[in-house]
């Protein structure tokens, strides 16, 4: 293991001084609530599509998909190709719809679309997500390759605290900093030069470790590395990932839900200065997200070959420490703070939005002050900030970082994601339906995975192969919870028209924003849905 040297600090904390002063010089110019959560709605095409892609790879796709690629192959990175499609979705049906009614958050949409009660069930939801999930993972994630390569362990104590707890505290108050202070401009910006760190960083390490098992041939060859380890294409009876789980469950289900409804992620689409600049941002995330098979997925594949006998969730630090040689390791770990930060950044900002138009500025008799709204959502990004470290105990328990945020994601996620796209996509859905749908799919998905964490199981026919998988369990919610809200819908009163008229998409109508030749999105959207069915046939 190569020592962390003055160089490497010298990098990363260089690094962290650019990222802040980024921050600190957009906090000038944050007046009202729409510059402070939603960037002025000035964003363009290439800020959004960068922010989106950071936003989503956080130190729980560094740590967390080598992990799970070190237990199960390439196979955990059929999320990111998924991932392709759902941003297509994103650019086509709800980009136009979400930008016509000019809405902060999601929430806000779906009471548009429905109520009021369904709007504060969603806003409810999002923030015990954030906390429990997103902020608490980030964070775990993040202190764990620090203290791994620093060389700390559960007895090392920083100022009076455990190593590990200190170092999420500190994560915590830098991020939690600039995000406060520059509100989404500063987290979009930021993202923007953390994508550049990330890739950079990332594509080090994994050109050092294709370069230390011999390449492609040196993996197939490596008695440690099993041969299904290489595959991304899976049986219907795969434990975790089978393909009918990733194309039916992800793609319409928790996919869906993250990359087209998750306010943490859309938020910087709604600040688009237009429909085509957030239609075009989406599909250039979609362009990125190609990369995190081989940046990401990988690593973890070429650290079993190199060294087998090592957790799983350990095999990014191990690389990082066993690999670098001074210099690039600081390159590799600033690339590690900013998939942390741009991942956490674009949380804090879309809690803070939450609690302040959801909550606060909706109940309130009197609309707070823009400065008020703004203070509401700084003192917001401080209480989720602790939530999340009080909640990182329940990360430590579970078997890797990616499998408990994909099942958790993918059981809570499907009803809402149910609601939301019928809402969309049917008019004649309405608020009753949508509520049972919401209600009755939650229930269901926490009772899968009591299931799941039940030995023996609690239901019979669910501990056949083919229901083994998370995946397709969540299907199975999907389908419940679409046949509440249809038959819930068709059983009462159609919606009024304000519900439907210019928040429904209309299928075939004018379209003057889609651009000519070269710049009309469709060509890209085209070229980026022909890429990525490409790979998977490749790595089949």
């Amino acid at each position: 293991m190569v020592p962390i040297a003055g160089i490497d600090i010298a990098i990363i904390v260089g690094y962290l001084l650019i990222v802040l002063g980024v921050g600190l010089y957009f906090a000038r110019n944050e007046n009202t609530s729409e510059d402070f959560f939603l960037a002025g709605r000035k964003l363009t095409w290439p800020f959004i599509g960068l922010s989106l892609f950071a936003s989503n790879i956080g130190t729980e796709h560094l740590v967390g998909l080598a992990g799970e690629a070190y237990r199960v192959g390439l196979v955990a990175g059929g999320y990111e190709w998924i991932a392709c499609l759902c941003l297509l979705f994103l650019a086509v049906v709800f980009i136009p719809q979400y930008l016509r009614t000019k809405i902060y958050t999601i929430p806000e949409f779906l009471e548009r679309r429905f109520s009021l009660v369904a709007r504060i069930y969603l806003s409810v939801y999002f923030t015990v997500m954030i906390v429990l999930t997103k902020v608490s993972i980030a964070l775990y994630a993040g202190a764990l390759v620090v203290d791994t390569v620093l060389g700390w362990d559960e007895t090392t104590m920083l100022l009076g605290l455990p190593a590990k707890t200190t170092t999420m505290i500190l994560i915590g108050l830098f991020t939690g900093l600039y995000t406060a202070l520059g509100g989404l401009a500063a987290v979009v910006y930021t993202d923007a030069l953390q994508v550049v760190v990330l890739v950079v960083g990332s594509t080090v390490l994994t050109v050092i470790g294709w370069n230390e098992v011999g390449g492609w041939a040196g993996l197939i060859e490596n008695a440690n590395v099993p041969v299904e380890h290489l595959s991304m294409v899976k049986p219907l009876n795969h434990p975790d990932y089978p393909i009918t789980g990733y194309f039916i469950g992800n793609l319409f289900g928790a996919g869906m839900f993250y990359w087209c409804m998750d306010q943490s992620i859309v938020q910087r689409a709604l600040g688009a200065k237009s429909i085509d600049h957030g239609r075009k941002g989406a599909i250039l995330a979609g362009f990125l997200k190609l990369t995190p098979v081989f940046l990401f997925v990988l690593p973890g594949v070429m650290a079993l070959a190199l060294f087998p006998d090592i957790k799983n969730d350990a095999a990014f630090p191990t690389m990082v420490n066993n690999l670098l040689p001074v210099g690039v390791r600081g390159i590799v770990l600033a690339g590690l703070l900013a998939a942390l930060m741009s991942s956490l950044d674009s949380t804090l900002n879309a809690s803070a939005t939450l609690v302040t138009r959801d909550f606060i500025v909706r109940f309130s008799g009197i609309e707070p002050s823009q400065r008020a709204q703004i203070w509401i959502g700084r003192t917001t990004i401080a209480v989720v900030l602790i939530a999340g470290i009080l909640c990182t105990p329940l990360i430590e328990s579970q078997e890797t970082l990616w499998l408990y945020l994909q099942q958790v994601s993918a059981y809570m996620g499907m009803p809402m994601a149910v609601a939301v796209f019928t809402g969309i996509l049917w008019r004649r859905a309405n608020n009753i339906g949508a509520l049972a749908c919401m209600v009755v799919g939650t229930l269901l998905g926490i009772f899968m995975m009591a299931d799941s964490s039940t030995e023996g199981g609690m239901v019979g026919f669910l501990q056949a192969d083919v229901w083994t998988s998370f995946l397709h369990r969540s299907i199975l919610v999907a389908i419940a919870s679409l046949s509440v809200m249809v038959s819930v819908s068709l059983a009462t009163a159609a919606p009024a028209a304000e519900q439907t008229e210019g928040v429904c998409f209309q299928w075939g109508q004018p379209d003057p924003e889609r651009g000519t030749g070269i710049s009309d999105y469709r060509i890209w959207a085209s070229l980026l849905f022909v890429i990525v069915m490409t790979l998977w046939v490749v790595f089949r």
